[in-house]
């Protein structure tokens, strides 16, 4: 990967009031990690719709890389904010492009832009603040998780308006440990948690990071199940009959709606609180009127 210029700088996060009033200016860059074929083997629509669902922007605002595909990193980000989305890769993996996005995540938050890390994207941030990655002692989660805020998450705007705790949809092995106080970036602080700790981080002021997939649906969930059922019954995960399997999806689909809500609002309050100031540097109390 070339080295690239980024124009922006952070400014006043924790300034600006409504999304709305950005959503049409806001460009996103989507960090695909994730090999397109598989999840259209899946039956599913295109990972950029999820996150174009999520946070209720029109696709063409998100301009996806499909890195895990081979497509390149640019080297110039003119985005309003980074996504990085999940994968089936491992993030200590040693492949040319999960090095070259370290290596961009790395030089995107030394220049301002606002960023927000999904699962294996969350993981890779994390490594790039000095953490480490591996398999988690607990093993496997998938499905439904309970995630609780610490008083630092209670008081991020990432989480405003959510409870201190709530469900999400989760699908995970590997996580976080060994997280240090402080890095080049700033601060590193503990957000959130579920039966694994550090599910959610503040890095700097810029960064946010999420172990948990405010993206998935119970759609999604469902169809990830059904590719993985035979290793999710070995592994304890479901149990073996029909009717296991189907009170499982029942269980999604009753959550969907609530969880659904819950992580639009997470994403608002990102474009909010962290993306429409950086758009607006240095007068983001405009966004007030």
């Amino acid at each position: 990967m070339t080295a690239f210029t980024i124009d922006h700088r952070a400014a006043r996060l924790h300034g600006a009031r409504r999304p709305l009033h950005v959503r049409q200016r806001c460009r996103l860059l989507f960090l695909n990690m994730q090999e397109q074929a598989s999840v259209r083997e899946m039956g599913l629509t295109p990972y950029r719709d999820w996150i174009a669902e999520v946070t209720r922007l029109a696709p063409d605002q998100i301009h996806t890389v499909n890195v895990a595909d081979g497509e390149p990193l640019p080297d110039t980000i003119e985005a309003s904010g980074i996504i990085g989305g999940g994968s089936m890769h491992s993030s200590y993996e040693e492949l040319p492009w999960i090095r070259q996005v370290k290596d961009f995540l790395a030089t995107a938050q030394r220049r301002g832009v606002p960023e927000l890390h999904i699962c294996f994207s969350h993981q890779a941030k994390s490594e790039v603040a000095g953490g480490v990655s591996k398999t988690g002692h607990l093993g496997r989660r998938f499905g439904i998780e309970t995630l609780t805020l610490t008083p630092a998450g209670r008081d991020d705007p990432l989480f405003r308006g959510l409870p201190a705790t709530f469900d999400v949809f989760t699908s995970h092995v590997d996580a976080v440990y060994d997280v240090p106080p402080t890095t080049e970036f700033g601060a590193v602080t503990e957000l959130a948690f579920g039966k694994y700790r550090n599910e959610s981080l503040a890095i700097g002021t810029t960064a946010r990071t999420l172990q948990v997939h405010p993206e998935m649906t119970a759609g999604i969930a469902a169809a990830l199940a059904q590719t993985r059922r035979k290793q999710l019954i070995a592994e304890g995960q479901l149990g073996p009959s029909d009717a296991d399997y189907a009170a499982f999806l029942e269980s999604l689909d009753w959550a969907d709606l609530d969880i659904r809500a819950r992580m639009r609002t997470l994403l608002d309050n990102w474009l909010r609180y962290y993306v429409a100031p950086a758009m607006n540097p240095p007068a983001a109390a405009a966004l007030h009127a």
